[in-house]
Parts: C-alpha cells; structure tokens; sequence
C-alpha cells in the first residue's frame, strides 16, 4: 500500500505542473507555455516511472542462486593504480576469506606508473599471499589492466573488485555462481552500496543505487543487465568471445553491450556482498557524472546501430539508458530557461508552472529518498546534487561528441564557475522581478560551487 502511495503522489504532483503549464499554454503564454507543458510532460514520465522502479525493485527477491558443485576456477582481480595500502590490505584479505572451493586465487591488477610506490604495492601482496600483475603502461585504464589478466590466467571465472571495497559475505561466489548453470550468463552483478554516514555521503550513495539497486535488477529481469564496475563475476569464455573489455572510459557498460549485441546475459542478486569506499569529495562524485555521461555519449552509435533487432521492451530499455541523463541535463537547462522567460514578461502562470515543475520534482524526490533511505535530509541533499552536476554533465557529453574529454579537474573548475555566473544572475533577477522559481534555480545551480568548496 505505502508503494502505492509513493507512485500516486508522484503522479498527482506531475499532473499539476502539467496542468499549470497546460493552463499557461491556454492562457496565450506562446512558444514557451508549450516548451513548459513539454517539460512537464517528459518530468511526468520519469518521476512515475522512477516511482514505480523503486517500489518494484523494493520487492524483488534476492535472485540468489546457490552454487551446488565445484563449477571451475575462480579469480578474484582487484585493479588499482596509486591504491592505499591500508584500504587494499583490507580488500586483499576480505577477498580471501571468501567461501569456495580449493580452487580459487586472489590477484592485484597494479597500474601504478612510480615503480617505487609499485614495489609497495608488491611488497605488500607477496605479504598477504595474493597474485601481483603489474602492467608497464596504463593503456585502456581499467578494462585494459583486466584484458592483460584475461591473457594470462588460467581461471574458468573473474570475480572483480575496487581496491576499497570490503568483502561483508562470504558467501558472494556461492550464492552467485549458481546463475552460471545457465549456459548463455555471461556476468553476475550484485548490489552496491559505499561507506559513509553524513547526507553527502549517503545522498552520493543513494543517487548512484538507485540505478544499480532499484533499476538495473528490474531491467537485467528484463533481458537488459548491465555490469556496473565491481562486485560482480565473469565467464571467462564469454569475455573471450567478444573480445574482452572495450577500451572505454566506462568499460563495465561497454563491456556489457558487447555482451548483449552477440546474444550474452547477465543476471543481477538484489544482495549487497561488498562495501566500497566513500566518495568524499564532489569533485569525485562529479567526476564520476562527467566520464561516465562522455563514455555513454561514445557508445550512442553502438545504440542505435544494435537495438532495432530486440523486442519493443528491451529497445524502450536501451532508449532510456542511453538518452537518459542527456535528457536529464537538457531538460534541467530548459526548464529554467523557461522560469527565466515567465520573469521577464511578467507572466503569473509562467511563474505558478515554473515553480510547479520544481515543487513537483522536488517531492517526488524526497519521497523516494525517504521510501529507501529512511530520511528526508537525503533526499533533499540528493535532489541537489542532482542538478548541481547538470552543467559538467552537459559539458562532457559535448567534448565527447567533439572528440574531447572533458572529465577532468578543469572541466570540473569551469563548469563551476559557469554555475556560479548563472546562478548569481538567476539571484539577481529573481530579486528583481520578485520571483521564487527563479530565486529556487538560483539556490540549485549554485549548489555546485559550495558543494565544491565545502566537499573538497
């Protein structure tokens, strides 16, 4: 029932900013009434369809499938580069104490360049009794340190983890690899979750698994997983067939579609095994936006050249994944735009459709945070890093479609201060023409550059 209230109120919400839109449009408000209702109107779509995702992926079932016999062997890699000792020390020996057969190793992937701090790294495994690789160049990042591994292990399975995560369950391989009797499963993903108890943190946390831990289990179901970087295993012979890992910036996804386009799945257990490292600063949960939205641009053309031969279903899936956060990005800029233009002509129901579109997404998101993570603060801590990162994310996938990548700390420095210029002079106008929609876009892109200083 409370789910079902949860999808209600976001649907009751979207509807009245459509309809203050649609009375603007009806009320002679021009071209940019009809650009409101249109943003209204794609806001609908996804605040009842995230609505629904998350009261769904709610009640899934774990998907566990225990493993009954000895099913080959089994290689844990954890790539790193410049990792800290004391957090891969922590991984290493979590990862060994994991429950399987005799015949499973665990193995450091070190694309450390300062050989000094490598021979730490070394050192450090020979210590803990894991495999140590190192690579003499850092070519094709983390999917190449694992495509150098696929060449010389013997291993039937790849179990990946990050260099800060901490193995909670044992019992990850067994409960995972029972998928693996399925002959075509290419991949097991589990679910994800990051240190950390401040609302930064947990906001961070919750904004990336409502991806990982809410949509992509219903989707996997669906015939659409995704492996999404760690916590998960590999069938060795299915990395083999395609070619192992992509050179790409986002490896897990375009791994995953080179998967998918040659008939491969993948499954996903509703379950979290391993715990990860804080995010700890917004430049790093930006960063993360920005190469990821510029490898997802890189990989359109793959999109759109592969997913006409999938059923209705899945295409609809591949759709939303891929254009998603560029339509996130674009909307957020138009929708205040259009706040921008109501204050300048003076128009009351521009101002009443403009602040009913940021109310209306404002709460849909404070409910869902609320439904998963128990707190309000999140949810509003979520809903501002949320736009807080539109324009980083606008500028890499620009600089990808130019062949650029913007994803670095200079991007990440000009994209604030471009937040900071436009929402300084979304404040002033807001003061000028007495308007709390733009007053609220004000507070929104100025998130950004306090985040930056204050999560530094």
């Amino acid at each position: 029932m409370k789910n079902v209230l949860i999808v209600a109120a976001a649907g009751v919400l979207s509807l009245l900013a459509a309809g203050a839109s649609l009375f603007w449009a009806l009320s002679g408000g021009g071209d940019a009434a009809w650009a409101s209702l249109a943003v209204a109107v794609c806001s609908l779509f996804f605040n009842v369809s995230g609505a629904v995702y998350l009261s769904e992926g709610m009640k899934l079932e774990k998907n566990t499938r225990e493993l009954k016999e000895y099913a080959g062997q089994v290689a844990v890699a954890i790539p790193v580069c410049n990792p800290k000792p004391a957090e891969l020390e922590k991984c290493v020996k979590s990862a060994r104490e994991l429950e399987y057969f005799d015949d499973f190793g665990v193995f450091v992937l070190d694309d450390t360049e300062d050989s000094r701090y490598a021979k730490g790294v070394r050192e450090l495994c020979g210590k803990l009794g894991a495999g140590y690789m190192h690579r003499g160049s850092r070519k094709g990042g983390k999917g190449g340190a694992l495509n150098s591994f696929l060449q010389k292990t013997d291993a039937d399975f790849i179990a990946i983890l990050d260099g800060d995560e901490i193995v909670r369950n044992r019992r990850f391989l067994l409960e995972c690899m029972g998928h693996f009797g399925k002959k075509k499963v290419a991949f097991v993903q589990t679910n994800k979750e990051c240190r950390g108890k401040g609302f930064f943190e947990r906001a961070a946390n919750y904004t990336n698994a409502a991806f990982v831990n809410l949509i992509q289990p219903i989707n996997s179901r669906k015939g659409v997983a995704l492996f999404t970087g760690s916590c998960g295993i590999f069938r060795v012979s299915a990395l083999r067939d395609v070619g192992g890992f992509p050179d790409s910036i986002i490896e897990d996804i375009a791994v995953s579609l080179r998967l998918l386009w040659k008939g491969w799945g993948g499954e996903h257990v509703s379950k979290v095994y391993a715990i990860g490292g804080e995010v700890g600063s917004f430049g790093r949960f930006a960063e993360q936006h920005m190469r990821y939205i510029c490898g997802l641009t890189n990989l359109l053309p793959q999109y759109f050249a592969n997913i006409w031969k999938f059923p209705l279903e899945k295409k609809m899936i591949l759709l939303v994944h891929s254009l998603g956060l560029h339509y996130v990005s674009l909307v957020q800029v138009i929708a205040c735009a259009v706040a921008v233009y109501a204050a300048l002509s003076g128009s009351f129901w521009g101002e009443i459709a403009s602040f009913s579109y940021l109310f209306a997404s404002f709460m849909t998101l404070i409910l869902l945070a609320k439904a998963y993570s128990g707190s309000v603060g999140v949810g509003a801590f979520a809903y501002l890093m949320n736009f807080s990162v539109a324009v980083p994310r606008l500028l890499s996938s620009a600089g990808a479609v130019l062949g650029l990548k913007l994803t670095g700390h200079l991007s990440l420095a000009f994209s604030a201060i471009v937040q900071l210029c436009v929402g300084g002079g979304l404040l002033w106008l807001s003061y000028a023409h007495g308007s709390v929609a733009l007053l609220w876009w004000a507070l929104l892109f100025l998130s950004n550059p306090v985040f930056l200083l204050w999560k530094k």
